[in-house]
């Protein structure tokens, strides 16, 4: 029986889970939700209250209180810390749900970027988690239109968890039978919180927001 946990936030991670749940030979065993959770978005923690009261919840939101080896599958969906060689090491597959294309969008806030880089396309990447930001081998990926001129962040981040939805369950009972393929290092772009300045008027949800 494969032991399964999944770390983040959001209708996304509920997602992981009710897609995991379903797996055979599978048990959600715990949960990581994000400390503090969003107020944007369902509750992760109260949703697996309802639904899976059996499975651990680690409501510190520490990675940290996962016990290294305890499960074969670890799923970083949206997860709002950098995961450690602790966890990643003792894992048999850690992986992560990434909102945006890569190697091109590692890293923070990948829609804000691609809408301020003007992208006719963007795209959500499932990838192995490794010692790296957003560097490890690609799983899967999805890519789809948008429209910069039209488009708001929140436009683009709703079309980005519709896809990470399918992308997710498409890739999930097929991990074992996938092989990962590296990224291409000369493509990579790396954006950090630090470089958020730069964002300009797709600093927020809006531009108008952006620009009160």
């Amino acid at each position: 029986m494969r032991r399964a946990a999944v770390l983040g936030k959001g209708r996304l991670a509920v997602h992981a889970c009710q897609t995991i749940a379903a797996l055979p030979d599978t048990v959600l065993d715990t949960v990581v939700p994000n400390a503090p959770e969003p107020d944007w978005d369902i509750s992760l923690t109260d949703c697996v209250a309802e639904r899976w009261p059996d499975t651990r919840l680690v409501r510190s939101g520490d990675w940290r209180e996962l016990d290294p080896g305890r499960c074969d599958l670890v799923v970083s969906v949206l997860y709002n810390k950098i995961i450690g060689p602790a966890l990643i090491d003792a894992t048999e597959k850690i992986i992560n749900c990434h909102p945006g294309r890569l190697p091109q969008y590692r890293g923070a806030r990948p829609v804000n970027w691609a809408l301020r880089n003007s992208e006719p396309l963007h795209g959500v990447t499932v990838h192995v988690i490794d010692a790296g930001i957003d560097s490890g081998p690609i799983i899967g990926e999805t890519l789809f239109s948008i429209w910069p001129e039209v488009d708001e962040v929140r436009d683009v981040w709703d079309r980005s968890m519709r896809h990470a939805g399918h992308l997710l369950s498409d890739v999930l009972p097929r991990l074992d039978q996938i092989t990962p393929r590296p990224q291409d290092e000369d493509q990579a772009v790396t954006h950090y919180l630090r470089d958020n300045d730069q964002l300009g008027d797709r600093a927020d949800w809006t531009r108008a927001v952006s620009g009160r």
